[in-house]
């Protein structure tokens, strides 16, 4: 009689551990995180983001170019993995990191903020705020506190961090609010704003391309980090991003990458 009712019970504990057993290799395949889908496929997405000198679209090769599409390819390109690019925008970027269109995001400042909804590297390189205008303009604007007036038209890009962090401390400038790097700068060449804010290097590049304006870091001194920005749960990927930056700051090629597209630091 026990015998007869064995059978069955073992069937069932059979069917539950085949159950089980399925249950757990979709958990397993999701354990093997970020880095090595990444390694596995073969490509690591970047969003990209149209503010040179850490991106700019060459339309003519469709190619991208800059400081973070230089690093990006040689720090997986040391691993056999291709860089592919996905266009986004500074404000948009996190929500992008966090949907899934992309891996990591470079040149993303990490603020506070952003740091609630993902993850980042350790820093590339630090980056100072600064302002570019005419001369008879921002001979007056030495500090924050004189840029911090109604009569200032500040131009900047929406959703930066650089212009987030300065309009924290410089809420009595009037300010104006534009999509990009390029229409930013039409604002100051068309007159509509006295100055345009922005990081030291993309302000950098600027005076070398017009070989006008006059570029002032006003006192105090603010910086912000340069780092990636990638999804929270990518904790392996943030690991081997930190390691492999580390090594090519030590070996000299973050700095090369630096001064290819800014001169000497």
């Amino acid at each position: 009689m026990n015998h007869a009712h064995a059978t069955p019970w073992r069937t069932l504990l059979a069917a539950v551990a085949v159950i089980g057993l399925a249950a757990a290799t979709p958990a397993s395949a999701q354990d093997k995180g970020e880095l090595d889908r990444i390694v596995s496929s073969k490509v690591v997405r970047v969003g990209a983001i149209e503010a040179y000198p850490y991106y700019r679209k060459d339309l003519a090769t469709d190619t991208w170019t800059g400081i973070i599409p230089d690093l990006a390819r040689l720090m997986f390109g040391s691993i056999g993995v291709k860089v592919e690019f996905v266009p986004t925008e500074w404000g948009t970027a996190a929500a992008g990191l966090q949907a899934g269109k992309f891996d990591i995001v470079g040149g993303f400042n990490a603020t506070p903020q952003r740091a609630l909804a993902v993850g980042f590297s350790d820093i590339v390189a630090e980056s100072k705020i600064g302002i570019v205008g005419a001369a008879d303009k921002v001979k007056a604007l030495s500090t924050w506190d004189e840029v911090n007036r109604p009569e200032v038209r500040i131009a900047a890009v929406d959703g930066a961090s650089t212009t987030r962090a300065a309009q924290e401390f410089l809420p009595k400038a009037t300010w104006t609010l534009v999509k990009s790097t390029d229409a930013m700068i039409l604002e100051l060449e068309t007159g509509r704003a006295d100055v345009i804010l922005s990081n030291e290097p993309t302000l950098a590049l600027f005076l070398q391309a017009k070989k006008k304006g006059t570029l002032v870091i006003p006192t105090p001194v603010r910086a912000q980090p340069i780092n990636f920005g990638l999804r929270k749960e990518a904790k392996d990927l943030k690991e081997w991003m930190d390691i492999t930056l580390e090594y090519y700051k030590i070996s000299g090629a973050v700095n090369e990458i630096w001064t290819k597209y800014l001169g000497t630091r």
